[in-house]
């Protein structure tokens, strides 16, 4: 009933546990059918062919219930409709617990057109310890008695009977059961009665869609019936929650309330008070070692229970809910959780630890306040403690949990039953933490050709670094290794490991490190359309394998692995780094995810962050999940960079449609500047004269300054524009934003220097419509800059800019601050510029020569 935990077994451990069954051979016997059932009126009409699964089909199912008597009849008739249902239906197995239970066969009839044939035959039947649980290192001591038929046909009709009668002395005559009404195959008929005394009150709840349900008494008993007739099946599906049961169902209990649940389990399962043996002298011990401290010494009973009593149930009658004797228990070295967790409290008890054993159902989990009072609502036991005043939960069954003091992990089990006297209701357990899962994963690239050095480092906390140590613990090194490879081999097709797993265990932090280390050939993959370039790309598979892959046809809720936090970082060392730094989030009810990717130096970082919230998807959120789900995995996971290792050595390749296109935005402007330039001055005619101001001044650094923004801007178009499709590839990261920006920058650069050059040509020939001209250039600049930079920002670094930016725009800015304000009130610029278009348009002004007055006061010649 209780806790399993998965593990291997071997098939010595089969010897050991056969030596705790009875040494009487379990037997069926053949007897009459018991005067006590009721009698359902036959039902003929067969199932749809449509509905029939597997070859055959029931029927029907007939189950009654006598309380008082202890017995359990069922009557069913299967009918083999094809060859599958042949190989399908042609055993018969019932399980039964000899230790309580004796089996009665009634009737084995086979009906063939019509006719019976008896087969019911004692030596027929072979009895077999079925022991489905041992794997689990569960030994309950339950058996089958198993009949394979002999000639049987398409057609024939197997009908059978048998009575099961006794119970388990452990709950000392108090009923209760669990009895579904449909399974996932059709059912023609189906017929449940429960016959009880009026004097014993059964509580009865239902469960989804259920039977009709009739009650009446005959005499002293008391009858509950159910009766169906065309029952359909119900669709299962995978990874659906524990507590998800979509069965018609029905829940019958004599216990009335949970406070009767706990006095029955504390009768059976109660605290010592005094220990004896070699558990008391270890008692002892433990007090001796920490001083009496309490905290120290529930650590060290707790990992003493954990880790030194392995866990192994021997679950045979009475004991499937009894707990061993403490003593006996750590004497042995082994029991289930039961046994586990009552001796835990026991030794915590013994140095004055208030502590208490807890049933709890480790799959309904906090869904069992659902359910009515019954002790088959607990499948696991686990332990309270008030250490120092405050309370802990531990499960005992838990291997290689470490960390200090009360600091431990305790699963989300929900709600459960704590054995205390008194107790009236169910508890709510912590919903704690699990800690979290840190993968860091370095590949140090050489060149395009070189082996990349992968580096693997993988952090686990709290209860996650529990599981990787009992995993370690569990399972050669060599193993771990060649799984760890396999799961990498998968992404890369040429890996190998270069050296043994590293595991760094901190125990007191509860912190477990591996780290793993590899050498992968062909890490790129070659550009079939662009010579010189290559490709890498990576996908956060971790993050992937925590979303659910919600199917189109899922109509049931679905598990989320919770809780669980994932830090995943991806870096790549390689020099050459040229994106911007960019983030992206999403979060809804069910999880939060965080990408982040930045370069600093010669590494890329690539980080995701994933939380699950929540333990389950309703059917009602799916369309939703769905879409985030696509957005992450579609948008966020994946990151490919090209990488071109050294353009020098490729000989040059134009890019003609981006010459093209540089060329055609300078011939416009170069129109457009045509255009400006010989438009005609209106106005009077300009007289060249004493007041024309020649180049000077302020003007001088102005002329040199334009001359000098020609030849850099001129520059930077070329080295930075891609006019060499190899330049244009090499960036280790490509996509929409960053094509755009260099369109945008290259269209940019190639107007400022067509308007730098129009500028220019208009200072040395001191045209009236300079100042406009170069007023105008500067507004340019500065707004060229800002938006060059918010463009690059917006669209390759999430908003942020770069540590250059504001540098460059305050430049910009402070250069039209100062020039733009003089050129709209300096004097100078107002006597320089005045030669118009045409420069017919001005004429000279004469300018009198004066008189020399020689001795005769003649004029001379």
């Amino acid at each position: 009933m209780f806790k399993k935990v998965p593990a291997f077994i071997t098939a010595c451990l089969l010897l050991v546990f056969y030596a705790f069954a009875d040494a009487s051979t379990p037997k069926v016997t053949i007897s009459a059918k018991p005067q006590w059932l009721l009698t359902s009126k036959p039902y003929d009409k067969k199932l749809p062919a449509r509905q029939i699964d597997g070859g055959y089909y029931y029927q029907l199912i007939e189950e009654q219930f006598n309380v008082e008597k202890e017995a359990d009849y069922n009557h069913n008739i299967r009918e083999i409709v094809s060859e599958a249902g042949v190989q399908n239906a042609s055993e018969i197995s019932v399980g039964f617990d000899p230790s309580f239970e004796k089996l009665d066969f009634h009737q084995l009839v086979i009906w063939r057109d019509g006719k019976p044939q008896d087969r019911l035959r004692e030596a027929k039947f072979k009895i077999i310890a079925d022991e489905k649980e041992l794997s689990k290192f569960i030994y309950q001591g339950t058996y089958s008695a198993y009949l394979i038929l002999d000639d049987i046909r398409k057609g024939d009709r197997i009908e059978y009977a048998y009575t099961i009668t006794g119970r388990n002395p452990i709950f000392k005559n108090k009923f209760f059961k669990d009895i579904y009404f449909d399974g996932s195959s059709a059912i023609a008929h189906e017929y449940i009665t429960i016959l009880s005394p009026q004097s014993r009150k059964l509580n009865v709840k239902g469960f989804n869609k259920q039977l009709p349900l009739k009650q009446f008494n005959n005499g002293p008993l008391h009858y509950y019936e159910w009766e169906g007739f065309q029952v359909q099946p119900v669709i299962s599906y995978n990874d659906t929650p524990g507590w998800y049961n979509p069965y018609g169902r029905v829940q019958i209990s004599e216990y009335n309330n949970w406070k009767e649940v706990t006095d029955w389990a504390l009768g059976i399962n109660k605290v010592p008070e005094h220990l004896s043996g070699d558990l008391a002298a270890k008692v002892a011990q433990l007090k001796k070692q920490t001083g009496y401290d309490k905290e120290e010494y529930f650590r060290k009973a707790v990992m003493l229970v954990q880790d030194e009593v392995r866990y192994m149930g021997v679950e045979m009658g009475q004991y499937s809910h009894q707990a061993n004797a403490p003593e006996k228990v750590f004497k042995q070295r082994y029991g289930d959780c039961k046994d586990k967790a009552l001796l835990l409290a026991a030794i915590l008890r013994a140095n004055d630890i208030e502590a208490y054993m807890v049933l709890v159902n480790s799959d309904v989990r906090k869904e069992i306040d659902q359910y009515i009072p019954t002790p088959n609502a607990f499948d696991h036991a686990v332990a309270v403690a008030m250490v120092n005043g405050k309370q802990v939960w531990v499960d005992a069954t838990i291997a290689y949990q470490r960390g200090t003091g009360t600091n431990i992990y305790f699963p989300h089990y929900g709600k459960g039953l704590v054995l205390k006297a008194g107790n009236q209701s169910l508890t709510d357990l912590p919903d704690l933490k699990g800690g979290t899962t840190s993968y860091e994963e370095i590949y140090t690239v050489p060149d395009e050709k070189g082996k990349v050095q992968l580096d693997v480092r993988s952090v686990y906390t709290s209860y996650h670094a529990d599981n990787m140590r009992n995993k370690l613990a569990s399972e050669s090194r060599d193993e771990t290794e060649k799984n760890y490879l396999k799961y990498y081999n998968k992404i890369y097709k040429d890996i190998e490991a270069k050296d043994s797993l590293t595991v760094i265990d901190n125990p007191a932090a509860n912190q477990l490190t591996t780290i793993e280390h590899y050498e992968i050939s062909n890490f790129f993959t070659r550009d079939s359309t662009e010579r010189g370039r290559y490709q890498a790309s990576f996908y956060a598979n971790m993050v992937d394998n925590q979303l659910l892959n919600v199917a189109t046809d899922a109509r049931a809720p679905i598990s989320i692995n919770y809780p669980y936090h994932l830090n995943y970082t991806i870096k790549v060392v390689l020099p050459g780094w040229n994106i911007g730094e960019k983030e992206n989030s999403l979060s809804n009810k069910y999880f939060s995810f965080n990408s982040h990717q930045w370069a600093k130096g010669d590494t890329l970082y690539l980080n995701y962050k994933y939380a699950a919230k929540k333990d389950f998807l309703p059917v009602a959120d799916f369309d939703s999940y769905k879409k985030d789900v696509k957005q992450v995995e579609n948008d966020y996971l994946s990151y490919t960079f090209n990488y071109t290792p050294d353009v020098s050595t490729i000989s040059f390749k134009m890019n003609w449609w981006m010459l093209a296109f540089t060329l055609l935005i300078a011939a416009i402007a170069a129109f457009a500047g045509y255009k400006i330039y010989t438009r005609e001055t209106p106005g009077i005619m300009f007289t060249y004269g004493s007041n024309f101001k020649m180049l000077g001044g302020w003007l001088i650094l102005v002329t040199i300054g334009m001359a000098l923004t020609v030849l850099l801007v001129l520059s930077t178009l070329i080295t930075n524009g891609p006019f060499d499709v190899h330049t244009w590839n090499s960036h280790l990261s490509s996509g929409f934003g960053f094509r755009f920006m260099i369109l945008f920058t290259a269209f940019g650069n190639t107007v400022e220097l067509c308007y730098a050059i129009f500028c220019f040509i208009l200072l040395v020939n001191r045209r009236d419509i300079l100042p406009k001209a170069i007023i105008g250039f500067y507004t340019y600049c500065a707004v060229f800059i800002i938006a060059n930079y918010t463009l690059s920002a917006n669209l390759l670094s999430n908003g942020k800019f770069g540590a250059d930016a504001g540098a460059a725009i305050i430049r910009s800015v402070l250069t039209a601050a100062i020039w733009i304000p003089y050129f709209m009130r300096s004097v100078r610029v107002e006597e320089t510029f005045i030669v118009p278009y045409p420069p017919t348009n001005f004429s000279y002004e004469t300018v009198p020569v004066p008189i020399q007055e020689g001795n005769d006061g003649q004029a001379e010649n």
